[in-house]
C-alpha cells in the first residue's frame, strides 16, 4: 500500500456477537484488510460506521466550537485543577508539550460520567473516573452531546477490537475478554490549535501513542482515523505497528479542531501477549527490537493496566502514591498542569 488504507466497515457493525458467529465473506475481507492495514502503517480510514449518525458528529463540533469561544474567563472556571482525579474539564493552551515544547492548543478533558449515584463502581474516585466538568449555562447542549458521542465512539471500538481478534486468528470476542472487560478506560478529547506569537513549535511534536486504540473524528462526518497504540503494538507483540504522528504548526488564523478518543484496556485487565502472536512468545523480528528499543516505553508485559496508566500520569497527580512499577519506562512527558486529589 502506498497510502493510508481508507476501509469501508459496514459489515462489522450489526454483525453477530453470539458464540455461534457465523462470519460472512464481506465481514472476512473487511477483517483482512484492517489486520493488515494495522501490521503495515499501524493506521486506516474507518468509514462506513452505522453506530455514529452524521448528525451527531455535526452537533458535537458545533457544541465545541461555542465552547471555545466563550471567554478565557469562562472556560478558566472549568479548569482541569477544579476536577480533581477525575481529569476533566478545560485544558488551558500551554498545558501540554512535546519532548520539551509547548504544544499549540488548547483543549476539553471528558469521559464517561461518573456521579453522585455509582458510589459501588470499584472504581470511583482513581485517576481519570469521576465527574466531568461541562459548561452546562452556555453550551448546555454540550453535555448531552459529548456523552452520547463517547457511548457510541466505545461500541466503534469494541467493534474494531472484534476485527482484530478475527484477524489474529482468535474467537471474535476473546479481545474485549482478554483486556476490555469490565469496561475499557475512555478518554474523550478535544483540541483547538491556535498560533501564538513568537512560538514556532507544532500543534502536536511527533510522538506514538500510549494506550490500545485512538479514534480520531475528521472533517467528514462518516470517517474516522484509528490507529494502533504502544499497548496495543507490545501485546500482538510487534504485529500491530504503534505510528508515530505529529500535528504541523497551526496558522494564525487557525480554527481546527482535533477530537480523539482513547480507547484503552480495562483498568484491571492484566498485560499478558496475545495468544498466537509469537513463536513461543519469543520476538525476534529485528525491525520490531528496533522500533520498541526506540520508544522505550515499555519495558515489561506484566501487571494490569491501571498500573502502566498510574505511572503515565503520575506527574499529573503529585498526590498518587504508587507502588513501583518497572515495566513503564517512560512517564508523561506531554501533560504540564498538575491536578490534585481534591477538588481546588
Amino acid at each position: 500500500m502506498s497510502q493510508v488504507p481508507v476501509i469501508d466497515c459496514t459489515p462489522l457493525f450489526g454483525s453477530d456477537t453470539s458464540s455461534s458467529f457465523s462470519p460472512s465473506p464481506e465481514y472476512l475481507a473487511t477483517v483482512s484488510q484492517i489486520d493488515t492495514a494495522f501490521r503495515t502503517w499501524g493506521i486506516f480510514i474507518l468509514t462506513g460506521t452505522t453506530s455514529i449518525p452524521p448528525s451527531l458528529t455535526n452537533d458535537l463540533r458545533a457544541a465545541l466550537n461555542k465552547f471555545f469561544s466563550l471567554p478565557d474567563q469562562k472556560k478558566q472556571a472549568l479548569h482541569l485543577k477544579k476536577g480533581g482525579w477525575a481529569w476533566r474539564g478545560y485544558m488551558p493552551w500551554g498545558g501540554e508539550g512535546t519532548k520539551g515544547s509547548t504544544d499549540q492548543k488548547e483543549g476539553f478533558y471528558g469521559g464517561p460520567e461518573l456521579g453522585d449515584d455509582d458510589d459501588e463502581h470499584p472504581l470511583k474516585g482513581m485517576p481519570t473516573y469521576g465527574e466531568n466538568q461541562f459548561p452546562d449555562e452556555d453550551v448546555p447542549e454540550m453535555r448531552k452531546t459529548v456523552l452520547e458521542y463517547i457511548e457510541k465512539v466505545t461500541e466503534v471500538g469494541l467493534v474494531v477490537s472484534d476485527a482484530m481478534s478475527v484477524g489474529l486468528g482468535l474467537e471474535k470476542g476473546q479481545v474485549r475478554r482478554l483486556v476490555l472487560e469490565p469496561e475499557p478506560v475512555q478518554l474523550f478529547r478535544v483540541f483547538k490549535y491556535s498560533k501564538r506569537e513568537g512560538v514556532e513549535t507544532y500543534g502536536i511534536g511527533k510522538h506514538s501513542d500510549f494506550g490500545f486504540l485512538t479514534i480520531l473524528r475528521t472533517f467528514d462526518p462518516d470517517s474516522f482515523v484509528v490507529n494502533v497504540g504502544d499497548i496495543l503494538d507490545r501485546l500482538t507483540n510487534g504485529l500491530y505497528t504503534s505510528p508515530l504522528h505529529r500535528v504541523l504548526p497551526p496558522s494564525p488564523t487557525s480554527r481546527r479542531l482535533s477530537i480523539p478518543f482513547f480507547f484503552d484496556p480495562a483498568w484491571t485487565a492484566h498485560m499478558k501477549a496475545f495468544p498466537g502472536t509469537a513463536s513461543n512468545g519469543a520476538v525476534t523480528d529485528p525491525a520490531i527490537i528496533e522500533r520498541w528499543d526506540q520508544r522505550t516505553t515499555f519495558s515489561d508485559l506484566k501487571g494490569i493496566w491501571g498500573q502502566y496508566l498510574g505511572v503515565k500520569v503520575k506527574k499529573i497527580f503529585p498526590d498518587l502514591v504508587l507502588p513501583e512499577f518497572s515495566a513503564v519506562t517512560r512517564a508523561s512527558g506531554r501533560h504540564l498542569v498538575e491536578v490534585r486529589k481534591a477538588s481546588a
